[in-house]
C-alpha cells in the first residue's frame, strides 16, 4: 500500500500537467455564460410568443412565479460559482508562473497549512479543501431539487383544487356545470404549469451545476498537486 501511494504521489505531476495544459483559463466562466446565454435566449423566445408570461402570471397561487424566481436566483449563483472558479483558477495559474497574486487564494492558503502538517494531518486538510471548494456547490444542487419539489408540489394542490371543485358542486345543471368546468381549468392550470416550469426549471440548474461542478473538481486536481515550489506570495 505504502508502494502504491508513493507510485501515485510520483505520478501526480504527470496528472497535473495533463490538466494545466487542458484546462484554459477562466474556462468555467465561459462555458457557463455559453450555456446561460442559451437558455436566456431560450426565455426571450418563450417570452416573444406569450408562454413565459402565461405561465408566470396564469397561476392562481403564484407558485409558478416563486418558482421562475428561484430559478433566477440559483442561475445567478451559479454564474457568482464559476466566476469565482475561474478566478481562483487564474490565482492558481499565476501561482504555477511564479508570478505575485491579489486578493484571497485556495492555493496559498492550502500550501501554507501543508508545510506544517505531515501524515495524516495532511490528509485531513486535502478534505477540508475538497469540502472548501465542492461545498459550495451543495447549495445549487439543493435548488435543482427544490424546484423539482415545489412543482410536485403544485400539482397536489392542483388536484386537490379540482376535487374540491367537484365535491362543491350542488347539481350538473348549466350554472353548477359551469362552476364545476371552472374549478376543475383552475385546478388543471396549477397541476400543469407547476409541474412544467419546476421540471424545466430543475434541469436548467442542473446543467448550470455540471459546469460548476466540473471545474471545482479540476481546480481542486490542480491545487492538491501543486508544489510547495510553485507558491509566491505578493510583495
Amino acid at each position: 500500500m505504502k508502494a502504491f501511494r508513493r507510485t501515485a504521489s510520483a505520478r501526480a505531476p504527470d496528472r497535473a500537467e495533463s490538466l494545466r495544459s487542458d484546462d484554459p483559463t477562466g474556462a468555467a466562466w465561459h462555458r457557463w455564460l455559453l450555456v446561460f446565454g442559451g437558455i436566456a435566449y431560450g426565455l426571450y423566445v418563450s417570452h416573444d410568443l406569450g408562454w413565459l408570461s402565461l405561465l408566470a402570471f396564469g397561476d392562481p397561487t403564484w407558485l409558478t412565479f416563486g418558482i421562475i424566481v428561484l430559478f433566477v436566483l440559483s442561475s445567478l449563483y451559479c454564474g457568482a460559482l464559476a466566476f469565482e472558479m475561474a478566478r481562483q483558477h487564474t490565482i492558481w495559474k499565476r501561482l504555477h508562473q511564479g508570478l505575485t497574486h491579489d486578493g484571497a487564494s485556495w492555493a496559498t492558503d492550502y500550501l501554507d497549512e501543508r508545510r506544517a502538517l505531515r501524515g495524516a494531518d495532511a490528509t485531513a486538510l486535502g478534505d477540508l479543501l475538497h469540502e472548501r471548494i465542492k461545498g459550495r456547490t451543495e447549495l445549487g444542487w439543493f435548488s435543482a431539487g427544490l424546484q423539482i419539489k415545489l412543482g410536485l408540489l403544485g400539482t397536489v394542490i392542483g388536484f386537490v383544487i379540482m376535487l374540491a371543485s367537484i365535491g362543491s358542486a350542488n347539481d350538473l345543471q348549466s350554472q353548477g356545470l359551469d362552476t364545476l368546468i371552472r374549478g376543475m381549468g383552475i385546478g388543471m392550470k396549477v397541476s400543469l404549469y407547476t409541474t412544467i416550469v419546476g421540471l424545466v426549471g430543475s434541469m436548467m440548474i442542473g446543467i448550470q451545476m455540471l459546469v460548476v461542478d466540473r471545474a471545482a473538481d479540476r481546480l481542486f486536481a490542480l491545487i492538491i498537486t501543486l508544489p510547495d515550489a510553485d507558491h509566491r506570495s505578493a510583495d
